[in-house]
């Protein structure tokens, strides 16, 4: 299914060119008889190279684009290449101008500045945006990132701060799910362990079909399990994930989460 969006972009064009043929269709008749038809046709060819060269220069840049964001992920996963990464980043945030651009580029680097064991970096980057300046979404994201930063950095009441401080919703069903397991993990981590099973549960059931949430929500779950006592249970719930996933949170999770894939693996190789 064509998304809604796409499919008025679709139209909209269809539209423009019938308008542009239209326009050069009268001027042609209009000039014709007075021998300068020739300029229409010199026009519409100047316009049509013009058009194909900016539409192949876009597709540079989003290819360009495309293959800088790759850089980035692989960043995520391979120790070494974070640094250049990050440098990188750090360039391309202080040369952006629009707010939204920013706020993107700055999620990519606190994720990166986390992943290398820095969240303290990863909060500095982050208050230097205002959330004011931002669309609800953006907004509801950049809290997140701010909160995962703070539980990292061993201060879950902070995290609850940084959540709420803003009232706006954010208007994506997934992203205010993200916020709710959030609110799970950091429950956990304050020794609220029976609250953020409760959390891991519901949202797994509203997760449906979106393997990600339901992923993020077992995980939550053995988070939860663990706070209340029952490890081995904890364990038996990260080893539902796949060797893949397990390695993944090794290397991104939360402090307490690399330590139960860690223990899951372990498990695992073990017999």
């Amino acid at each position: 299914m064509v998304p809604p969006m796409r499919m008025r972009g679709g139209i909209y064009r269809i539209l423009r060119v019938l308008l542009i043929a239209a326009v050069a269709w009268l001027a042609f008749h209009w000039l014709e008889p007075e021998g300068l038809g020739w300029v229409v046709l010199a026009a519409a060819a100047a316009v049509m190279v013009g058009w194909i060269g900016l539409r192949a220069l876009r597709i540079r840049r989003a290819r360009a684009r495309d293959d800088q964001a790759d850089a980035w992920a692989l960043a995520l996963m391979h120790p070494p290449e974070r640094p250049a990464a990050i440098r990188e980043l750090t360039d391309e945030r202080s040369a952006t101008k629009d707010p939204a651009e920013r706020a993107r580029l700055t999620l990519v680097l606190a994720e990166l500045l986390e992943a290398n064991g820095d969240p303290r970096a990863a909060l500095e980057a982050l208050g230097e945006l205002s959330d004011a300046e931002l669309p609800p979404r953006l907004a509801a994201m950049v809290r997140h990132a701010r909160a995962v930063a703070l539980l990292s950095d061993g201060d879950p009441s902070a995290a609850q701060a940084a959540l709420d401080s803003d009232p706006r919703s954010s208007g994506d069903p997934a992203i205010e799910l993200r916020i709710r397991l959030m609110q799970g993990l950091i429950a956990a981590e304050s020794g609220r362990g029976a609250e953020a099973l409760a959390i891991a549960r519901r949202s797994r059931d509203e997760a449906l079909d979106d393997p990600d949430l339901t992923t993020e929500a077992r995980v939550l779950e053995a988070v939860a399990l663990r706070a209340l006592g029952r490890t081995k249970h904890a364990i038996r719930v990260m080893l539902r994930l796949d060797d893949e996933m397990l390695d993944v949170l090794v290397l991104l999770g939360l402090p307490g989460v690399r330590a139960l894939a860690a223990d899951a693996i372990e498990a695992r190789d073990a017999g």
